[in-house]
């Protein structure tokens, strides 16, 4: 991160308020503050550590078409009562790698647990590990939501379309 000394006295500003409002996290501000009027260019990623990168759209799209699928698979679940469809390994939203597809798991935890949305995918959180699926699933939903395009995006799924797309 590139700070120039206004940056720098605008931080330390900032931190010396926190340092007075958070007596319990004073000695982190304070690390801080002396990190920025030293100019210790090597820590300035302290400051800035939890924040992370921007999220481009396209991936958030693609979050929000697999949960917009998904809740299509859970109105179907409802209506048709099928074993061979919830006994399929991906009837129910598995989430993301948490190693590989972090920030896919980020803003799908965001949508669901954040935001109230897709609230039918709550009722799967022990299931899938809090939206964490220890395997990479972004290509596998890739060729769901393709299928499903293909399909028509219908809405109003049949067991017999369901079944195909998700074992695209």
């Amino acid at each position: 991160m590139d700070l120039t000394k206004k940056d720098r006295i605008f931080l330390i500003n900032q931190y010396k308020i926190l340092a007075s409002l958070y007596e319990n996290e004073a000695d982190h501000y304070n690390e801080l503050i002396e990190i920025l009027q030293s100019g210790y260019e090597i820590f300035y990623s302290m400051i800035d550590e939890w924040v992370f990168d921007d999220m481009p759209k396209e991936k958030g799209r693609l979050v929000l078409s697999i949960l917009d699928f998904y809740r299509a698979i859970e109105d179907l679940k409802r209506s048709c009562k099928s074993e061979v469809l919830t006994e399929n390994y991906y009837s129910f939203f598995r989430g993301f790698d948490g190693n590989n597809e972090t920030e896919y798991m980020g803003f799908a935890r965001f949508l669901i647990n954040s935001q109230g949305k897709f609230a039918e995918q709550q009722q799967y959180l022990m299931k899938n590990d809090s939206l964490n699926s220890h395997m990479p699933m972004v290509e596998k939903y890739q060729r769901i939501l393709d299928k499903w395009k293909e399909l028509g995006k219908n809405w109003k799924l049949t067991e017999e379309q369901a079944l195909e797309i998700l074992n695209a």
